[in-house]
């Protein structure tokens, strides 16, 4: 049997392995512990987590629900209101819950150890593998070292996250998108007396809890919700990336490790799936006997598609929602995103997906 590596711990890395282990292949995980923060699933994410997992009804009955989505943006006093069922959970909790359902399914297929300090471990290592499937995270360099690869950057902005209280205004089935002068915070109940609200803030000097307090205070509608801030205030990078090149001769970068999404999307979890059901694929598809630069070709193709329609729309909303000259060195950066993915808008694909089966289209 052969073995693949999977480098990453996190919902891509482990449904990599999910996908290849009911495949037939032998999987091995580095992975380690790392802050994953709170995600807010859309129904077709939860739909594709469900297909992957097999995931028993009690899971998804304990997480809180979401029924509407209410944005204000740009100088509009008025807000726009949408059905948009979704889940909220905790990464961590969804990180272990995955982990643990692999290790009751298939701890005879898979070896778990611990991600080295040294990448020199792996490049030792690199011949018992059939593929090296990169999964670490927005900070991996293992494909950059594997594939001499570059990682291309497009702005500096972050998130302040922190928990908060409520007040007796809220309802707790809605979550909120609203911007302000300088910046844009999404508030959502997690069920109880608790929500998460984060901030996205482009690149700032001072006190981070004085800014986002500052924000909040902005606000139109999202502060009425709020009693109080509890917990650690939380920072972390959020604007897009990608890695170029996204695969190679037996490896390939998967999740935040190929690219990774500004939060106004909404959907990294999904992105992050679509990723390794996309990945597996390729990887199933090759050892079938179909081309392997045809399906490497696609897959960087399929991703680079992708982030070029995610780029289209954060240009969409940052430049109808900002106009101070920090935010425009923003939108300038997302630019410069759109000229290196120029070559991919004209190139049409060669294979398409059928479930989780990659096929040749017809000539």
């Amino acid at each position: 049997m052969q073995k693949i590596l999977v480098i990453g711990n996190g919902i891509a890395g482990l449904s990599c392995a999910r996908l290849l282990v009911n495949r037939g292949w032998e999987i091995e995980i580095w992975g380690n512990q790392c802050f994953s923060p709170t995600l807010i699933l859309n129904q077709i994410t939860c739909n594709l987590l469900q297909d992957i997992w097999q995931l028993e009804s009690s899971f998804w009955n304990s997480l809180h629900l979401l029924q509407e989505r209410k944005v204000c943006w740009g100088n509009d006093e008025n807000f726009l209101s949408m059905a948009e069922p979704s889940m909220v959970i905790n990464g961590n909790s969804l990180r272990n819950c995955l982990w643990q359902h692999l290790l009751d399914e298939y701890h005879n297929q898979i070896k778990f150890q611990e991600l080295p300090a040294s990448i020199d471990n792996l490049l030792e290592r690199q011949s018992e593998f059939a593929w090296i499937v990169d999964a670490g995270g927005r900070q991996s360099i293992i494909a950059r070292k594997l594939g001499a690869s570059h990682r291309h950057s497009f702005g500096n902005r972050c998130i302040l996250s922190q928990e908060v209280r409520l007040t007796n205004l809220v309802k707790k089935d809605i979550y909120w998108i609203e911007s302000v002068s300088g910046g844009w915070l999404f508030f959502a109940p997690l069920g109880g007396n608790r929500a998460i609200l984060q901030s996205m803030v482009p690149p700032f000097s001072g006190e981070p809890a004085s800014i986002f307090i500052n924000l909040l205070k902005q606000t139109r509608h999202i502060q009425d919700f709020i009693s109080q801030l509890s917990g650690t205030l939380a920072i972390f990078t959020a604007f897009p990336q990608i890695l170029q090149p996204l695969c190679g001769d037996k490896w390939l970068a998967v999740g935040d490790a190929a690219f990774s999404v500004d939060p106004i999307s909404g959907d990294g979890t999904g992105y992050a799936i679509r990723g390794a059901i996309l990945a597996t694929s390729i990887i199933d598809a090759i050892a079938s006997g179909l081309s392997s630069s045809d399906c490497l070709e696609h897959y960087s193709l399929r991703l680079g598609k992708a982030f070029a329609a995610h780029i289209q729309q954060c240009l969409k909303y940052y430049s109808k929602g900002f106009t101070s000259s920090i935010w425009q060195e923003e939108i300038e950066r997302m630019h410069k995103a759109q000229e290196l993915l120029q070559q991919t808008k004209h190139q049409d694909f060669t294979h398409i997906l059928k479930g989780f089966q990659l096929v040749k289209l017809e000539t």
